[in-house]
């Protein structure tokens, strides 16, 4: 996992930008106690508080206040030399907006891609100053976060391969699919956004197809309809290249292995099939394709 940007040949687009945080974001504004227990905090109740910090222009990715105390996530998807840093940083502030010494604050870093480096302490001449717990979600299993709706938007992100990830979302976009209209709408974007880090595109398209009890919500959304466009695109190059190379093995056949053959098949493969096929029955040489 953590492939963002443009990947190799043929594997497809892979969406960038400050997408992971934004949806982690949405989901917690969904049901916060879910995504509480990507990191292992379980309960109910969790309220969510005031991610800007008190004097200070900085704000952390979460912030919440359980049965047990404060819990502050970050949401990790590039390296950062000075996690270690920040992290006090924000205990130190969000300690001075509690004011209640005896309230634990824990920390804790949800980090996107198992190639992140992501320290769990911070050291200060040989001695740890503070500690907080790392988590990965490609490390979580999938089959746990299929149990939630909210979690389940997450799910195309846990361990597994390509082809695994895909049937993962198909489930996925099943369970969302059974909330109520408004909520599904919100956890179809933001798992189609989530799994677009680590799909391309195309794939993306065929497994929310696949879905067989999804109504069409994700073609209402910017993203939804740049995918289904992506993977209609996919499909019309594959056809016309198969087209190409059905006719470069006819005009073979018909005048050896003339290397203008490959050029001429391409140009042929934009015309209608009846016209196509009116060329290729009244050419006497390669010649005349090409006039």
């Amino acid at each position: 996992m953590g492939r963002v940007g443009t990947s190799g040949k043929g594997e497809g687009r892979y969406r960038s930008g400050p997408v992971y945080d934004d949806a982690m974001k949405v989901l917690a504004a969904d049901d916060l106690d879910a995504v509480l227990t990507l990191v292992g905090v379980h309960g109910q109740g969790a309220r969510e508080m005031n991610v800007e910090l008190a004097g200070s222009a900085k704000r952390v990715d979460l912030l919440a206040r359980t049965a047990s105390g404060i819990v502050h996530v970050e949401f990790m998807k590039d390296p950062d030399p000075e996690l270690d840093l920040r992290m006090v940083e924000y205990w130190v502030r969000v300690r001075r907006q509690v004011r209640e010494r005896r309230t634990p604050i824990a920390q804790f870093v949800l980090v996107l891609g198992d190639d992140v480096v992501a320290p769990d302490r911070c050291l200060e001449q040989g001695r740890e100053v503070l500690r907080w717990t790392v988590v990965r979600l490609g490390d979580l299993d999938p089959d746990l976060l299929l149990e939630r709706p909210t979690t389940a938007a997450v799910a195309a992100l846990a361990r597994g391969s390509e082809s695994q990830r895909a049937q993962v979302l198909t489930a996925a976009a099943e369970l969302i699919a059974a909330t109520d209209p408004g909520r599904s709408r919100t956890l179809l974007t933001a798992a189609t956004i989530l799994a677009s880090i680590v799909l391309p595109s195309p794939i993306i398209g065929t497994a929310l197809k696949e879905a067989t009890s999804m109504p069409v919500l994700i073609r209402d959304t910017p993203l939804g309809r740049e995918i289904y466009e992506e993977a209609r695109n996919e499909g019309r190059q594959e056809a016309r290249q198969a087209v190409s190379e059905l006719t470069a093995l006819v005009l073979r056949r018909a005048f050896g292995d003339d290397p203008r053959i490959d050029t001429v098949a391409e140009r042929l493969a934009d015309l209608p099939d009846d016209e196509r096929l009116t060329v290729l029955t009244t050419a006497t040489s390669l010649d005349d394709l090409q006039r």
